[in-house]
């Protein structure tokens, strides 16, 4: 088969960027040897598979594993967060996206949780693929009261919005959405970025009610001033 000289290609698949043909620019950077760039335009075209499968040839499999997340091949992302290391992300979409409890929870218990807000999304984890499992649900009852008291001291501030989406899917999964909107109001109140958008549209969802949900982002409180100086 003649192959084409790259930069042909190159100029090829502007061409087809500039006309909104999405896939026949991604089919030409992706034969030039420019995977990165190619996955790009397969998501610009709509073709999440194709454009995982780029991500994973340049070597990102935590990107690859968000499309097959939109494409709902969970199985395949689980496998994708995991050959990236993150091992906390492939347990938690197999215990909340497939049934395969027991995988799950060995992910659980050999990923590497370093941080507070690792330790208790892994907690997490674990006991919801035990409640899902097997039924008992006290364990998971009794982390996910406690989230509320701990979101606001976790850090850096990624985590505690993983910790909230964590913790409120986990609740809606055994029928609790009480423990969610208690997460929530405290993320709320811990001034988590989007947490009110999100706060929304649970409440939409879960209880087909906005009411009393707050609409934009919490005030932070006024800073403590510091005493006035003492006179050298």
């Amino acid at each position: 088969m003649r192959t084409r000289p790259p930069d042909l290609l190159v100029r090829a698949a502007h061409c087809y960027e500039q006309t909104g043909d999405y896939a026949q620019a991604a089919r030409c950077h992706d034969e030039a040897g420019h995977p990165l760039k190619a996955a790009e335009l397969w998501e610009q075209a709509g073709d999440l598979t194709r454009a995982a499968d780029c991500w994973q040839r340049a070597r990102r499999p935590g990107r690859a594993a968000e499309c097959l997340l939109s494409a709902h091949r969970y199985e395949e992302a689980a496998a994708c967060f995991e050959s990236g290391g993150d091992l906390l992300r492939a347990g938690f979409t197999l215990v909340t996206r497939t049934r395969s409890f027991a995988t799950a929870e060995q992910l659980f218990a050999t990923a590497r949780a370093q941080t507070p807000g690792e330790q208790l999304r892994r907690r997490i984890g674990r006991q919801l693929a035990v409640t899902l499992a097997y039924g008992d649900r006290g364990p998971l009852l009794h982390t996910l009261a406690d989230v509320p008291e701990r979101i606001g001291s976790l850090a850096p501030a990624r985590e505690r919005a993983d910790v909230e989406r964590w913790a409120v899917v986990a609740a809606g999964l055994i029928h609790r959405p009480d423990l969610g909107a208690h997460v929530l109001a405290a993320s709320y109140r811990a001034g988590v970025a989007g947490c009110a958008e999100r706060w929304q549209h649970w409440a939409a969802e879960h209880l087909g009610d906005t009411t009393g949900v707050p609409t934009a982002p919490a005030v932070p409180p006024d800073p403590v001033s510091d005493p006035d100086p003492v006179p050298a």
